[in-house]
This record gives structure tokens, sequence and C-alpha cells, in this order.
């Protein structure tokens, strides 16, 4: 009796291009496919391509989440895509797809690093992108820090002296600061605002969070309640 055949894993060949960016990098609409159908079926995948086009600017992957979810359903073994930058949005965005590749079991493979998610070298390299990640993430807040530390040595207030100012009215900033004063809670100030019908920024209703955002603002200076 002849044995049925073994149906192959299918691997899923995300193709992601826009015009400047193809221009840039040679990897036309075309060439993906070749490039990435060659390292899936050397592999031993069946193949599907999964197409996508957009500009730089949209980060919109309607296609890939799509492909996730047949990933993540089982549909399909194995996700290919020839650059990070046609696959993620951001090395966090990477990262993310790598985390759900081995949370889901299915196979992560970007051709240009030799990135795979099925081999020790392909997993230290998202290690290592996480690490890189981490590291930035660090030093971004560090500078924050060191710009917050030089606005309060030169006596500038953040919301007021510089940066992004609040939107209230400033008679409305001074009746919560009037109400705070009173020793009224946020709930209560928030509820007596909303009978008073004083005009949140966004016409809708007050809450005790946005009276806490007004009252906690450097460039309010607003006593505790006792």
């Amino acid at each position: 009796m002849p044995k049925t055949p073994i149906a192959q894993p299918l691997a899923l060949l995300y193709v992601r291009v826009s015009t400047g960016r193809q221009a840039k990098t040679g990897h036309s609409v075309d060439s993906q496919p070749a490039i990435l159908r060659a390292a899936a079926e050397k592999a031993g995948y069946a193949v599907e391509v999964i197409s996508e086009t957009g500009s730089g600017r949209n980060t919109a992957r309607p296609a890939l989440a799509a492909a996730m979810a047949r990933l993540k359903s089982g549909a399909a073994s194995a996700l290919y895509a020839v650059d990070i930058d046609r696959l993620a949005r951001s090395t966090q965005h990477l990262l993310e797809i790598a985390a759900e590749s081995k949370k889901q079991g299915w196979r992560l493979v970007v051709t240009s690093t030799d990135a795979d998610t099925d081999t020790h070298a392909g997993m230290m390299f998202f290690t290592m992108v996480a690490a890189f990640a981490q590291y930035e993430s660090g030093m971004i807040s560090q500078r924050v820090k060191r710009q917050h530390e030089a606005r309060r040595d030169r006596g500038v207030v953040w919301g007021k002296d510089e940066g992004r100012r609040s939107a209230l009215p400033a008679a409305t900033v001074a009746r919560i600061l009037a109400l705070r004063v009173e020793g009224l809670s946020l709930q209560a100030i928030a509820n007596t605002l909303t009978v008073e019908g004083v005009a949140t920024v966004a016409g809708g209703k007050w809450h005790p969070s946005t009276v806490g955002q007004t009252l906690n603002s450097p460039a309010n200076r607003a006593p505790a309640a006792a």
C-alpha cells in the first residue's frame, strides 16, 4: 500500500517594498521573492509570498499582521524576510516579532543578516540587538535627565518657561489650585468642576487623573491637601 506523502511545512516569504527604498537597496519587489524562495526551499519548506507596499513613512503592515496570525494559528511554520528594516518598524518591533516566534513555536529568518531563531548564532544576534536597544534606551534616559538637571540649574520650569504648556485656561488652573488649598480630594475637585460646568480640554467629563496631572505640573505649585 503506497504511503501518504508528508506535507511540507509552509514558509511565508514577506516582501515589502517602497519606490524610494527599491532604488537605494537594489532589492526590487521581484528580486526579494527569488532570494527568499531559494533560502526557504533549501531548508525544506513549501513557500507562499506575502507582498506589502508602503512608503518609508508608513509604519502600517497589515499583510505582516495577517501573516503572523497564520503563524500563530499553526497554518504556517516560518517567516522569511530579506532585511530587518523591511520586516520591522523599529528595533523594538523586531524583538517583539522574534519573541512571538519563540513563544508560539515558529521560525523567523532574516536572510541578509543570517538571523534565524532556529540557530544558536541567530539567537545570539537577537540577544545582541536587545542589548544594544537597552543600552540606547539607557543613554536616552541619561540624556533627558541631564537636560532636566540643566534646566533646574538655570531656574527654568518645564511646562511654564519652556516646553509644552497646559492647554487649560489660567482661570481653570487657578480654580483647581484653590479647591486643592481648601483640602478637597482629586475626586471631589473633579466632581466640583463637573457640577460647575467647567470645560475640560477635550470637552468631556473631569476625572481625578486629569486633576492630578494639572496639580503635578511643575508650572503649578499646588500645595498638598491637609
